[in-house]
């Protein structure tokens, strides 16, 4: 969250751009403009555009002025980008994505966690099943869950690389994460439980296969599972769930 005004007005301006209320090729007012538009000092106005041209949402000159960059050059595995990217009101595009991007770590991962987990690892990744299991029938407890579970198999892994990478998602990750168990929430309510021990299952085949040591059962079963969820994702795209 934004501790000072510099922060609140990088934050507001960064969202605006992601979300395309200010899109590629405009020009931002002078910082003189912005000063007196949003009440700040020109300090804060200069601070919040530094951040943002960090993030490379922004470039500067003396001849064109601050210009929104094209897209393709955003920085968008800083977590703010990924953020602002995911609270979108038609987030789906995002969210396709960030799974097909999941879909290309994410097995590798866990074929990593069978290869590599040690004891320790292994009684943390059943743990984390046992509270998945009890935390399906609240739609948050469920998210901060599987969070938790796909945390624990990633940790597994011992490579930092692919741990620092994902971690770097989180706050995409949390927004697929409650946009998809809400689908699925509204699913089972429809149609019984089925919806949830399917997910479950899913879940519990790529434990099973990390604590037997079976990498490639274990990718397989990881991929799988992350394919029913760009299924779902896709299902939300053209129209057959809302």
């Amino acid at each position: 969250m934004p501790k000072n005004l510099s922060e609140q007005l990088l934050h507001d301006l960064g969202k605006d751009i992601v979300l395309g209320i200010i899109p590629p090729g405009d020009v931002l007012p002078k910082v003189e403009t912005l000063s007196v538009e949003k009440g700040v000092s020109r300090t804060v106005i200069r601070e919040a555009l530094k951040g943002l041209s960090a993030r490379r949402l922004l470039e500067s000159s003396t001849k064109t002025g601050t210009i929104v960059r094209p897209k393709e050059e955003w920085l968008w595995w800083d977590p703010d980008v990924i953020s602002w990217a995911s609270e979108a009101e038609d987030n789906r595009p995002f969210l396709k994505q960030l799974t097909e991007v999941r879909l290309a770590v994410e097995p590798a991962a866990v074929k990593l966690a069978a290869k590599y987990a040690e004891e320790n690892d292994k009684q943390e990744m059943k743990e984390a099943f046992r509270v998945l299991e009890q935390a399906t029938a609240d739609q948050k407890a469920w998210t901060e869950a599987d969070a938790a579970f796909h945390n624990a198999m990633l940790k597994a892994s011992h490579n930092q690389l692919m741990i620092s990478l994902v971690q770097t998602l989180h706050n995409g990750l949390m927004q697929s994460r409650e946009t998809t168990i809400r689908i699925l929430k509204e699913h089972q309510d429809e149609h019984g439980d089925t919806t949830t021990k399917e997910a479950l299952k899913l879940h519990e085949d790529v434990l099973k296969a990390i604590l037997e040591g079976s990498e490639e059962k274990a990718e397989t079963a990881m991929t799988k599972l992350l394919q029913s969820v760009a299924d779902l994702i896709d299902a939300m795209n053209s129209g057959r769930v809302l």
